[in-house]
């Protein structure tokens, strides 16, 4: 038994969320880690990160995944993908039937918030992209999840942004739109404490290098090949 949990055939992984699974590279890393050790139990915890902070330095978590690249200087990281940014808008909204948004189309625009987790990354990303355009900006806030906002936008009530993750669930009357431009990212980091010596954390890490080269070329591709705007 000793040897299995050393070689991560058995044991426990145990992973804080503030992202979705529906999609992305974090999903990839998962999927590919049960296939190579279906025996080791995953358990999931969906908080937001000064909970999950806590849970990490309580050994109650081994890892977990949040926005940017984390300058917190609260354990190892690694910048896992680099996501496009996304508009939901109302499908039977003018904005839905384009394949392509640029924040001008949408500067005058109300802009949905939630205040829970990554609320505050999102009203300073659209801040600062509004604000560029020398415009003020509506915004709303909300008490609402992700769900929650999405069912805002179903009923026409605004507009909000998502990275690329979140594509991968489909909410009534909303359409994802891709904004701006082909270099504009929003990083997601893993973050764990270096002294945690699980093996299959580590070998939950060594996936995930790989798949994070793998991003990081096909961005580097991306941005030495861009494609004309449509």
């Amino acid at each position: 038994m000793a040897r299995s949990v050393g070689e991560a055939k058995t044991g426990e992984l145990r992973i804080g969320l503030i992202a979705s699974l529906s999609r992305g590279t974090l999903r990839c890393v998962i999927e590919e880690f049960l296939l190579g050790h279906p025996d080791v139990h995953l358990s999931f915890t969906e908080a937001e990160r000064g909970e999950l902070l806590s849970l990490l330095n309580h050994r109650e978590i081994d890892v977990f995944i949040a926005t940017g690249t984390n300058s917190l200087a609260i354990g190892d990281t690694m910048v896992l993908d680099e996501e496009r940014t996304y508009l939901a808008v109302p499908s039977n909204s003018h904005l839905a039937v384009k394949t392509q948004l640029t924040w001008t189309d949408v500067e005058d625009e109300t802009y949905l918030v939630s205040k829970r987790e990554a609320g505050q990354d999102i009203h300073d990303y659209i801040h600062r992209r509004i604000s560029d355009l020398g415009k003020p900006v509506s915004l709303q806030w909300h008490r609402l999840g992700h769900e929650g906002i999405m069912t805002l936008v179903g009923l026409g009530l605004g507009i909000s942004l998502i990275a690329d993750h979140w594509r991968g669930v489909s909410y009534p009357n909303v359409t994802f739109v891709r904004i701006g431009e082909a270099d504009e990212r929003i990083p997601f980091s893993l973050v764990w404490r270096p002294e945690n010596d699980n093996p299959a954390l580590r070998r939950f890490l060594s996936l995930a290098r790989v798949h994070a080269k793998g991003a990081a070329s096909s961005l580097s591709e991306v941005s030495q090949n861009r494609d004309p705007w449509p």
